[in-house]
C-alpha cells in the first residue's frame, strides 16, 4: 500500500501538481509526509521549495530531516533564511539535525 501513494507523490511532483500534493499529502500520514519531503526534492520549482519549508515545521523530526536534506539540494537564499531560522530554534541535543541544516546551508551557497 505504502509503495502506492510513493509512486503517486513522485508522479504528482514530476507533474508539477502542487496544489493536489498539499490538499492530498502536506497533512497526511507521517509515511506520506515523509515522502512528500524526498519527491520535492527532486524538482527546484517554487512550489516545491514552498512545501519543503512547510515541512521543517513537522513535529516528526524524520521529515524535517527530508526536507532539510531536499533543500540542500534545491534551495535557494530564501530556503537558506529558512533553514537559519530551524536552526535557531533547535536545541543542542538535535545534533543530528543541526549537521544536516548547516550542510544543506552550504550545499544551497556552494551552487550559487
Amino acid at each position: 500500500m505504502f509503495g502506492h501513494s510513493e509512486d503517486k507523490i513522485d508522479k504528482l511532483v514530476e507533474k508539477k501538481h502542487w496544489d493536489k500534493l498539499q490538499s492530498k499529502f502536506l497533512n497526511g500520514s507521517d509515511a506520506e509526509r515523509l515522502e512528500l519531503a524526498k519527491a520535492c526534492g527532486n524538482s527546484d520549482a517554487d512550489e516545491s521549495c514552498n512545501i519543503l519549508v512547510t515541512l521543517l515545521h513537522d513535529d516528526n523530526e524524520a521529515i524535517q530531516m527530508e526536507a532539510v536534506k531536499s533543500l540542500g539540494r534545491i534551495g535557494n537564499d530564501h530556503t537558506t533564511a529558512q533553514l537559519q531560522w530551524l536552526l535557531s530554534q533547535l536545541p543542542e541535543t538535535k545534533t543530528e539535525l543541526i549537521q544536516e541544516i548547516h550542510q544543506a546551508i552550504a550545499n544551497v551557497k556552494h551552487k550559487q
